[in-house]
């Protein structure tokens, strides 16, 4: 059994005290809220994926053969298990089944490849991991069966869709260790305290390296309880999410809230704009959330007009920010609907929403309104000075989705103030009407269709090849994807660097292809401040150019 408790530096006994006081936390974990739902309606689809549909008494019953089954592979109450899998139905099962057991959850994006996986699981060190055998031809099987040797924590591997690795375990066999358990010496949900820890999920920091976010089973779902009265949401909803459950848009949006209501839950694994509009009108779906290139693609489909969009009650566009143009061309073609905006982080949840009765004006150019008891302040550069309406600064948080403590306990010191404010890296400013309208992301990473991508991480790997002298990334501004990246480069004397060698170096050292930058632009030397620091805001007025060019070009 791991003990976090030494990590929870910020689940202190004056909140504890406040927020159950005050009815924002209570004593129950996500199984609680699923038994409740299947027992309240227990035909009720519960989540549809691309291989059928399971109601919420199949959810319930699901969880608790896989949680008796994880126990059978000695999952104790705070032991990790860590899974990187594609949208599907397990992955809702094995959230619950960890809720149960009183384990904690540590969902990967399948788009990571060895660097980040080895990264993330080393610092984790969970005692099983779950993965499917392949998906969209890459092995994960084959690429956590090699990880798996150097990480001791591992005792099992699980994989789904394929036979059992060597010393591993398929699905099937799971489901059946958890079955003969159930039929022998039966199990019991654990006694876990809501305010232990529940999820480890990992986020980029100002450094470009992982950082491990500690939620408990009460941050957690009261973010599911800020999405759910914050959009209104109903339990006769039908919730889309094709965003990677591996993020935390994915895990609130998609498992936590429609859970919680006892709604249905439509899962895409690929984003295609084409099998989105068929789910619509095949399930019913009544609620999107996702990057903004998914809202842009769905109205450029070829059979848009076409289709019976009628169901679709709200759109939230997340990641990149909701573009004018593209809002007023949303509320033309769909004028029914509502659309959305959030500001949030994994360490937060919801910070600020869009409120139903909202303008297109105060959509398209704000990022919501924060509600009591979640608050956002904007403090001044030094972080020691609250600032006035439209005045731009450093963004600060509290409130009860907020995060309790980072895995690895040295981060707290230099995000953390006196008030329990959460310095989030962000900079904004609050308008007359209390909106908040970012301005820039200072932890330096880019977002390209709603993905973070590690600036500095990237940096250093192209600053190791052998013709480059220096090197910034920097953000191209998109239309369809809000960024993309650019890698400036001061290549060393007599050598020349380009997209080709970009493409072949990092492919080389198994970086996510999704973070490598799309554009390469070589400079003699770069802008410098007095003290020598690059100036990046220069290189990104220089390259803004390249957002009417086709990366190859």
């Amino acid at each position: 059994m791991r003990d976090w408790s030494e990590l929870l530096t910020q689940l202190t006994e004056q909140k504890l005290t406040d927020f159950h006081a005050a009815g924002h936390w209570g004593d129950i974990r996500l199984c609680h809220q699923l038994d409740a739902a299947a027992e309240r309606e227990p035909d009720r689809v519960a989540v549809v994926d691309r291989n059928g549909r399971t109601s919420y008494r199949e959810l319930a019953e699901l969880s608790r053969v896989v949680a008796a089954g994880l126990a059978e592979l000695g999952v104790q109450e705070g032991d990790l298990v860590a899974w990187q899998l594609p949208n599907r139905v397990e992955l809702v099962v094995l959230v619950a089944a960890c809720s149960r057991l009183g384990a904690v959850f540590n969902a990967l994006p399948p788009i990571f490849r060895e660097r980040e996986v080895s990264v993330m699981l080393g610092l984790g060190r969970p005692t099983v991991l779950v993965t499917v055998d392949s998906f969209r031809g890459f092995g994960h099987a084959k690429m956590m069966t090699m990880l798996r040797d150097g990480l001791p924590s591992v005792r099992q591997l699980v994989v789904i869709d394929g036979a059992a690795p060597e010393e591993g375990l398929s699905w099937s066999e799971l489901l059946a260790a958890g079955a003969r358990r159930m039929a022998g010496a039966g199990f019991t949900d654990a006694a876990t305290s809501a305010d232990s820890v529940a999820q480890l999920a990992f986020t980029s920091g100002t450094t470009g390296e992982a950082k491990g976010v500690l939620h408990t089973h009460i941050t957690l779902l009261y973010g599911a309880r800020v999405i759910v009265e914050r959009r209104e949401l109903e339990s006769d909803g039908v919730y889309h999410m094709a965003s990677t459950l591996g993020h935390q848009t994915g895990m609130l949006f998609g498992v936590l809230a429609p859970i919680r209501l006892g709604a249905t839950i439509v899962l895409q694994d690929v984003w295609d704009a084409g099998e989105y509009l068929d789910l619509v009108e095949s399930e019913g779906v009544t609620m999107t959330n996702g990057a903004t290139p998914f809202l842009q693609d769905t109205l450029e489909h070829p059979e848009f007009a076409s289709r019976d969009l009628s169901s679709v009650r709200q759109v939230g566009c997340f990641g990149s920010g909701f573009p004018t143009p593209l809002a007023i061309r949303a509320r033309r073609e769909l004028p029914e609907v509502d659309f959305y905006g959030i500001w949030g982080m994994t360490e937060v949840g919801l910070g600020t929403s869009h409120n139903r009765t909202d303008p297109l004006e105060v959509v398209s150019r704000t990022d919501g309104i924060a509600r009591s008891p979640i608050e956002v302040r904007i403090l001044s550069d030094d972080l020691t000075t609250e600032l006035g309406t439209d005045e731009v600064g450093e963004m600060v948080v509290r409130g009860p989705s907020r995060h309790v403590g980072f895995l690895q306990p040295g981060l707290a010191p230099a995000h953390f103030l006196a008030g329990d404010w959460y310095v989030t890296g962000d900079r904004g400013c609050i308008n007359a009407d209390g909106y908040l309208v970012m301005s820039a992301r200072s932890k330096d990473i880019i977002i390209r269709g709603g993905e973070n991508i590690p600036v500095v991480e990237v940096e250093d790997l192209l600053l190791a090849h052998p013709d480059v002298y220096s090197v910034a990334v920097v953000a191209v501004p998109d239309e369809r994807l809000g960024e993309r990246a650019c890698a400036c480069v001061v290549p060393r004397a007599g050598t020349s660097f380009g997209v080709a060698d970009l493409r072949e170096w990092l492919r080389a050292h198994k970086l996510t292809p999704h973070f490598w930058p799309e554009f390469v632009r070589v400079y003699d030397e770069f802008p410098v401040t007095p003290s020598g620091k690059i100036k990046k805001f220069t290189l990104r007025e220089q390259v803004a150019d390249l957002a009417r060019r086709s990366p190859d070009d």
